[in-house]
């Protein structure tokens, strides 16, 4: 032994050999497996995947079924014209609403809703929490107060037996957010909007298609507004459409989505340009629609697919103690799957956290998240900048406009507990495979659950 070298230094020494025998004795086991392909050994911990092979990708194109795209690429009318009208016939038809007006995006869908309806500042509009910013936009836009209903935990939507308590004489119109592409229950929030005369602007962005009782989403309010954007089940890149059965409020939407000017006024057109309302320019574009009209082809297939897929699984998942997938109200005779949500016990899985069982199941190949962040909608700060605005100071008292307390009043315990508890499948493209594709997606979670004791403590 060289009888020079420090204390210190064999110190150093010994702790980095333990350190190193306890990398082994810790990692053999993931090694071993890797080697052995182990299916009972948890992907996380180097174990096989339970789904080892890739999902169909998303969007979806065929290549052999876009002449429309093409023939619009190789043109020089690339405005508004033809196709989007083409488009907005087609949507309006597969909705089942009288009118369509497509414009550039689903934010600005909402935000037109909001713009052309007679709703000032002092106004109140009731929102569903569970959502990001751009559902409420149009809202701030006119000066108006967003104020949140909770939502039921077991659905993810708002919760119509809260809705009432919170109409005031100012509340102008609701926003029900149909989140995951899951229906809000429009049957009753109808029948209360009616009662107190209320409009209705449905954010249907990740339910197309979604049915209660054979009517799709988006033809209960007063409008439905639509987005097209890359992830959602009804792909064009960016794009929305509003939907309709008022042909005065279509009109009027029309001349909001051209700067304004008369209905019979075209794009692009020099005649008579003076503009009767406050507009904006969100027209969609030819090849906007020319990709939406060959999207258009395959959604009801698809989500019929997405539809049977999900009724194979549920009944899976449903069974391993700890998830429940998010219940659909008993109207709802087709959902869209934008997203498969379900609720997690991490207790059922002796304590597992839920960061850790969604790593190990996206481990597993089934793609997962925890859905929209701890963030609740009625804290960010957006909301509190318009609050200082002169428009807000000017219609609204210094205790309405007061953050702190604005906050708890809208408080929503049931989307808190929503945060802690989610996990939503996370690719669009999921549920268009095959059946034994949501075998694996079972057996991923069934694997989870019986190591969660391991996970935990590894």
């Amino acid at each position: 032994m060289n009888t020079s070298i420090s204390r210190r230094e064999f110190l150093k020494r010994s702790s980095a050999a333990g350190g190193t025998a306890v990398l082994a004795a810790s990692t053999a086991g993931p090694l071993l497996a890797q080697i052995s392909g182990d299916a009972s050994i948890p992907a996380v911990l180097g174990g096989a995947k339970a789904h080892g092979k890739s999902w169909p990708t998303w969007p979806a194109w065929d290549p052999a079924n876009d002449a429309e795209v093409t023939k619009v690429l190789h043109g020089t009318t690339w405005s508004r014209s033809k196709l989007v009208k083409q488009f907005e016939e087609k949507w309006a038809e597969k909705m089942g609403a009288k009118y369509c007006l497509a414009v550039v995006n689903g934010t600005n869908a909402l935000s037109a809703s909001f713009m052309v309806m007679d709703l000032n500042p002092g106004d109140e509009v009731i929102c569903a929490p569970y959502t990001f910013s751009a559902s409420l936009l149009g809202v701030l836009y006119k000066g108006a107060m967003p104020v949140f209903v909770d939502i039921d935990p077991l659905t993810y939507q708002m919760d119509p037996s809260k809705l009432e308590a919170k109409i005031t004489p100012r509340t102008k119109a609701i926003l029900p957010v149909h989140i995951c592409g899951y229906a809000s229950d429009m049957e009753r929030i109808m029948e209360i909007a009616r009662k107190h005369k209320l409009q209705v602007v449905e954010d249907v962005c990740q339910a197309h298609m979604t049915a209660i009782k054979g009517k799709n989403l988006g033809t209960f309010g007063t409008t439905g507004c639509f987005s097209f954007q890359t992830s959602k089940v009804m792909p064009i890149g960016e794009g929305g459409a509003i939907i309709t059965d008022d042909a005065e409020l279509h009109d009027r939407l029309y001349s909001y989505h051209n700067y304004g000017y008369k209905t019979n006024i075209l794009p692009g057109s020099y005649d008579n340009i003076a503009a009767y309302i406050l507009g904006n320019k969100i027209r969609m574009a030819e090849y906007q629609a020319a990709i939406g009209l060959c999207q258009l082809r395959k959604l009801e297939e698809q989500t019929q697919i997405r539809n049977e897929n999900a009724a194979y699984l549920t009944p899976k998942l449903a069974a391993i103690p700890g998830i429940t997938p998010v219940k659909p109200y008993p109207n709802v005779t087709r959902l869209s799957y934008y997203m498969y949500p379900f609720i997690y016990n991490e207790s059922e899985f002796n304590g597992l956290s839920r960061a850790s069982f969604v790593k190990a199941l996206s481990a597993e190949g089934v793609p997962a998240s925890p859905g929209y962040p701890k963030y609740p909608i009625y804290t960010q700060e957006f909301i509190h900048e318009m609050f200082k605005t002169e428009v807000y100071k000017k219609f609204y008292t210094s205790k309405e406009l007061d953050w702190e307390a604005y906050k708890a009043k809208n408080e929503c315990p049931g989307l808190m507990e929503t945060f802690d508890t989610s996990v939503w499948l996370s690719t669009t493209g999921m549920l268009l495979g095959s059946k034994s594709d949501m075998d694996d997606v079972a057996r991923a979670v069934e694997k989870v659950h019986k190591n969660s004791a391991k996970l935990k403590t590894a």
